[in-house]
């Protein structure tokens, strides 16, 4: 009986480090503009899924039609009764279904600020510059705004019940305004701990409905140490907030380009956290960074990104994604 119930134990565990599936995650990360966008990746889930995936990120950022702030809604956004129906395709393909808001940074793209800071100017970090997004990557939101949480807060609630989600992918990549001195609330304070704010915030909120928080992992690294640069990793100081935040949280770890290591894996392992090295449109790199992180029990498998360079009606047969998945299978 001892033995069996430790044979039980480390089935578990074993589990619960892949974050609840029996085997490695094979991902996609699918961006979502409207409901049709959302119909156009239903109909390759089966082919996708005999590629060998078996989770999607669905990223929705603000196009829904939410109910639940409907200052918020996007009429051609995706429905519920769309989100219902994606997530029932899913669940009979095996595949597992995490939504994804843009959180904190990435609220406007060229010329567009998103609906967010659109709706909510009084939510921005830095309120009043940047007309037409000039000079900037893009917008982010203040994390110290009280009235944050009662706008966002509901969106994130409203799509994890949509996708029946039991997963959210909170964004928060590529964060470059933080702590701007044309925010009264964080002018002089330290990025490190407004990043790590806004990540417990998150996490905090996501607990206590019993929804696992992933989020991408770049601003945690140190773009010098590492020599990822400003974009991979961090050069504005938010890398200390890797010590502030809960090791639960798993961290979509991107690298797109072909190197000779990748450092960033063991960086983050070491400190506790779970792993999803991320890969891009390079076959080559996609094999090589996905390798990297095989035989370490911290990686929990793979995630091919599309971001565009892909069609959806041939994302099956996508050589990156091939490549990504085969030291997987």
């Amino acid at each position: 009986m001892n033995r069996l119930l430790a044979l039980v134990g480390l089935i578990c565990l074993a589990a619960f480090a892949l974050g609840g599936v029996k085997e490695p995650w094979r991902g996609v990360h699918l961006s979502v503009g409207s409901e049709a966008d959302l119909d156009s990746g239903a109909a390759k889930i089966p082919d996708l899924a005999k590629a060998g995936m078996n989770v999607i990120i669905v990223e929705v950022d603000y196009n829904y039609q939410f109910k639940s702030r409907p200052e918020m809604a996007n009429p051609n956004g995706v429905t519920f009764e769309g989100a219902r129906a994606f997530a029932k395709l899913c669940r009979e393909n095996h595949v597992r279904v995490i939504p994804q808001i843009n959180c904190l940074g990435h609220q406007s793209w060229a010329e567009h600020t998103d609906a967010l800071l659109t709706v909510h100017p009084e939510l921005d970090e830095t309120p009043g510059l940047y007309p037409n997004n000039k000079d900037i990557y893009c917008r982010s939101w203040c994390p110290l705004n009280p009235e944050l949480p009662k706008v966002v807060f509901p969106l994130v609630d409203e799509l994890i019940d949509a996708f029946q989600a039991k997963d959210f992918h909170c964004g928060m990549d590529e964060v470059f305004i933080i702590g701007s001195d044309a925010c009264p609330l964080c002018k002089g304070k330290s990025t490190a701990e407004l990043f790590a704010k806004s990540v417990n915030d998150f996490h905090d909120h996501l607990k206590k409905k019993h929804v696992q928080m992933l989020m991408w992992g770049d601003r945690f690294l140190n773009g010098d140490a590492t020599g990822y640069g400003e974009w991979e990793a961090s050069k504005n100081g938010t890398e200390g907030a890797i010590d502030m935040v809960p090791k639960d949280i798993i961290l979509c770890d991107w690298h797109y380009e072909p190197r000779t290591d990748y450092p960033s894996i063991k960086i983050l392992t070491d400190k506790g956290f779970r792993v999803w090295p991320t890969t891009w449109r390079n076959p080559k790199a996609a094999a090589a960074f996905s390798k990297e992180g095989k035989g370490n029990s911290k990686v929990i498998g793979v995630l091919s990104s599309t971001w565009g360079a892909a069609k959806v009606q041939t994302l099956d047969t996508w050589p990156p994604l091939i490549a990504s998945y085969g030291p997987w299978k």
